[in-house]
């Protein structure tokens, strides 16, 4: 950024921060500010702008499949709005994904919950969260193991262990469900119907209790700096928004 010139700077870190070019009265404020410091200052301000939120919670909204179509409009307004809400209240990303993740309740009063509308079974959640916070699409490895990567199916129905608990049930309420979890069930591998133990990558099978509720145990592996990718995948998101293409 200390390369360009100001005139430069001040189109791109509109588009990168807000979404939106610069008035020309804005512009030209800028301009004419003599301050050493006067990069630093925008940024600053440009990042406490509600646009800031509203243009970053959109990203946010494709990855987490905000849909009218498939959770309904009102559901569309109130998980927005939560998203929104989380990245103006610089929300750390760690508990940002815990909060989606280990959900319970109804969708209307804890609007993260519509992750488990738009990821409607086991499987789906599975396959989304490697997705999201992973950075890999494991689908591959649901019939066979992945022919590119080192994932197995072993590895597949591991992951889709820690979902499989998790129960959905509609109300009388339009676009309502109520998430909860059992303290029974189990995945099992459908080659040989042997019953798959929780498992996560680098960590291997974790060592949950029966009663626990399995996606806090994977939400608290998926945040620690034991698992390498959590942290990787976001910057690289980042990244390539920001700067047009990904570092990988």
């Amino acid at each position: 950024a200390q390369l360009c010139s100001d005139e430069t700077f001040v189109r791109r870190v509109y588009l990168d921060v807000l979404g939106a070019l610069p008035t020309i009265q804005e512009a030209d404020q800028f301009l004419a500010d003599k301050a050493a410091d006067k990069r630093k200052q925008l940024i600053d301000d440009l990042l406490s702008r509600p646009e800031f939120a509203l243009f970053w919670a959109q990203k946010w909204g494709d990855l987490l499949r905000v849909s009218r179509k498939q959770i309904g409009l009102n559901s569309v307004f109130k998980y927005s709005q939560w998203i929104q809400s989380a990245v103006a209240s610089n929300m750390p990303y760690d508990q940002f994904a815990r909060d989606i993740l280990t959900v319970s309740g109804s969708t209307i009063t804890s609007p993260a919950g519509n992750f488990y509308r738009t990821s409607g079974d086991t499987l789906d959640a599975m396959e989304s969260t490697a997705q999201l916070f992973l950075g890999t699409r494991i689908q591959c490895a649901k019939c066979h193991n992945h022919p590119f990567e080192r994932w197995t199916q072993n590895n597949y129905y591991g992951l889709a262990s820690f979902f499989n608990r998790v129960e959905r049930r509609r109300t009388d309420q339009p676009e309502e469900i109520i998430l909860w979890t059992r303290s029974d069930g189990e995945v099992h591998h459908p080659a040989d119907g042997r019953v798959m133990k929780p498992w996560v990558p680098v960590s291997g099978e974790l060592d949950v209790t029966a009663q626990a509720d399995r996606r806090i145990a994977l939400a608290e592996w998926l945040t620690t700096a034991e698992n390498p990718y959590f942290a990787r995948v976001e910057v690289n998101r980042i990244w390539a928004q920001v700067m047009g293409r990904g570092i990988v």
